[in-house]
């Protein structure tokens, strides 16, 4: 049956959202009708043709070429494609509204679009149905006030329920099928923390759980506490410094905290009977650690308030004051935020617990048990929080010798001037008439004419070398709490220009132009977290990356980029420095070129070719030294 109803509950939702889209449709369209004969810019048609634009986008370059006016609301991520040819603007606006669910609202000419808000579901009905044949009830509610439930209930099922006033608007749940009158209306009162009773007359009576019902269901007046047992000095006692020392086999609970609280002159109150056996052996104890002790795994507790002990159980009847315990627990060491959250579920089960940051202490109500319970805890964690500081050495170094040597010579397409350095280190290009001059000046020497070059000759002189070292040092310091994360990012930001073309219009298109600014990040980032042990031994989880800018492969792309990053787990001791690693990159190059044999003896190979050795050594170093502040 219950079925059944959800079936039906759920065809009638589909019928009333397949309604609701039908009248948004001929709403949309009644409205671009409107529209339509205030401003004759709606009916032009447009070609229009666009891949992966936004509606947004879209709309608003229809509106340009259109003249129409358009205001998009909420649909900057709804992606358009599509092809249209000599289609009106009111068309186009109404397919759009019924392809991606969107409404329309018009002021003037003026035309605003945005998406469909979906339908508030449906509260749940309640309902109550009595089978006269079977004589049985069955029911659905869902927060029915026990008052209108009662009324339906005595009236198709013909019988006489009383409410008290005070539980009028009582919210009732529950669900039934089919079940005799007198075990659906127990099972209810069951399920909402209630009791039903039928007196002699027929006539049903619903009242609160509390819990003198719950312990004695007759309704009578339970039997006063009378005091029963006298312990031996033996058995319970109590010193001089107010230690209590009980070896109690069995036991009264409220015999021997009377007893105790008579031996010591304290004020007390049972605001309920503490009744239950217990057995007991301990030695100088305080007070309140006996009081935890014998009430442990009983639904008793008790409080204390301007020195007067409460005593009772802690779900007593509404009209008496429940036994709830409230203390201020201050933290010395440690901060309050977040606290709460560390602590662990079973322990603080039962208790409201609320931070109070203006005296870093935490305020907890409830049982007085579970409240000494969570503070003998928190005082095992409020401890000294060591300070790390961590000092990092960040060095990448580069080394590079480079080593040319040689002559080269040709014809080239115009004459050659001379230029060049001959310090430090020769680089010279030789024109035609230095050349001759040289050539001059030779002939002199012996009965050889060498003759003249041509004006187009050319020479490269060049005898280089080149020794350097680069050294850059990162040198950040980070600072934190043990167990807690230090996290440092430094580095720059380059934009680069992203431009999409879109064509509107089969016939005449029209280009539009959209661009964009995107960015790319070069950073140097340290994320390192500490652990210090109890002989000082500290424990770091490290990640490192480094990032640099290379260069651009054309003057309109996205600046290229390299990263190196580093990732460990080491344990070194206090005030320690230690290399976590090093990245290393060598590169060699050796080439000669010159004439086939000639350029393979020594100095003559200088004549007739060029030589050239390059050696470049790159280090990446990562030094870490962290410190404990006391």
């Amino acid at each position: 049956m219950k079925n059944i109803k959800l079936l039906l509950l759920l065809l009638t939702f589909i019928s009333i959202s397949l309604a609701a889209q039908d009248t948004l449709q001929n709403t949309t369209s009644q409205k671009l009708r409107h529209v339509m004969q205030i401003d004759s810019s709606f009916n032009k048609e447009i070609d229009i043709s666009v891949g992966k634009s936004t509606l947004t986008d879209l709309l608003r370059n229809v509106a340009a070429i259109s003249g129409v006016n358009l205001n998009v609301k909420g649909a900057e991520n709804i992606i358009v494609n599509c092809n249209f040819a000599r289609l009106k603007v009111a068309d186009l606006i109404e397919f759009l509204c019924s392809e991606y669910n969107l409404e329309i609202n018009t002021t003037g000419n003026i035309v605003s679009i945005s998406p469909v808000k979906p339908p508030i579901p449906a509260t749940p009905k309640n309902i109550i149905e009595y089978n006269i044949d079977s004589q049985t009830l069955s029911f659905d509610l869902n927060g029915e006030k026990l008052i209108n439930m009662s009324k339906k209930i005595a009236e198709k099922a013909n019988i006489n329920i009383i409410i008290p006033q005070n539980m009028y608007n009582h919210p009732i749940y529950g669900y039934a099928n089919s079940m005799p009158v007198e075990d659906a209306l127990q099972t209810l009162a069951s399920v909402n923390g209630l009791l039903v009773n039928k007196d002699s007359k027929g006539v049903w009576t619903f009242t609160p759980n509390t819990v003198a019902s719950a312990n004695d269901n007759s309704g009578r007046t339970p039997t006063p506490y009378r005091f029963r047992t006298n312990f031996q000095a033996d058995q319970l006692s109590v010193d001089s410094l107010g230690m209590v020392t009980a070896h109690i086999g069995q036991g009264n609970i409220q015999d021997i905290i009377t007893e105790l609280c008579n031996k010591m002159s304290l004020n007390h109150f049972f605001i309920t009977p503490v009744d239950g056996q217990t057995g007991i052996y301990v030695n100088n104890v305080d007070f309140e650690t006996l009081l935890s002790v014998i009430l442990s795994g009983t639904q008793y507790s008790y409080y204390e308030e301007n020195g007067i002990y409460f005593f009772g159980s802690s779900g007593v009847a509404q009209d008496a004051r429940n036994v709830t315990a409230v203390k201020n627990i201050p933290l010395t060491f440690r901060s309050v935020s977040k606290i709460e959250d560390i602590i662990p579920a079973n322990i603080k089960s039962g208790l409201q617990i609320k931070t109070f940051p203006d005296m870093n202490s935490l305020i907890a109500s409830g049982d007085r048990r579970a409240i000494y319970r969570v503070e003998s805890f928190l005082k095992s964690i409020d401890k000294p929080v060591p300070l790390i500081t961590i000092e990092i050495i960040i060095a990448d170094v580069m080394k590079s010798d480079i080593k040319e040597a040689g002559i080269g010579m040709g014809i080239g397409k115009s004459a050659a001037t001379t230029s060049g350095t001959l310090s430090p280190g020769i680089d010279m290009a030789l024109g035609a008439s230095s050349v001759n001059k040289l050539i001059t000046r030779f002939n002199g020497f012996g009965s050889v004419n060498l003759g003249k070059v041509t004006p187009n000759f050319y020479m490269d002189l060049k005898l280089l070398e080149e020794n350097g070292t680069v050294e850059l040092l990162s040198t950040p310091r980070l600072s934190t709490l043990n167990g807690h994360e230090a996290s440092l990012k430094s580095g720059e930001t380059r934009y680069y220009k992203e431009v999409t073309n879109n064509y509107f219009g089969t016939q005449n298109p029209i280009q539009s132009e959209f661009y964009s600014w995107k960015n790319i990040e070069a950073n140097l980032s340290i994320k390192i977290t500490p652990y210090v042990s109890l002989d000082e031994k500290i424990t770091l989880e490290i990640e490192i990356e480094q990032s640099e800018f290379t260069e651009r492969e054309e003057e309109s792309a996205p600046p290229g980029s390299i990263t190196r990053s580093f990732k460990s787990q080491i344990t070194v001791q206090n005030e320690d420095m230690v290399l976590l690693g090093g990245i290393d990159k060598n590169t060699k190059e050796k080439s000669s070129k010159g004439i086939p044999f000639l350029a393979r003896i020594p100095i003559i190979k200088w004549l007739f070719g060029k030589t050239k050795n390059n050696k470049v050594d790159r280090k990446l170093n990562v030094f870490i030294k962290p410190t404990i502040i006391h």
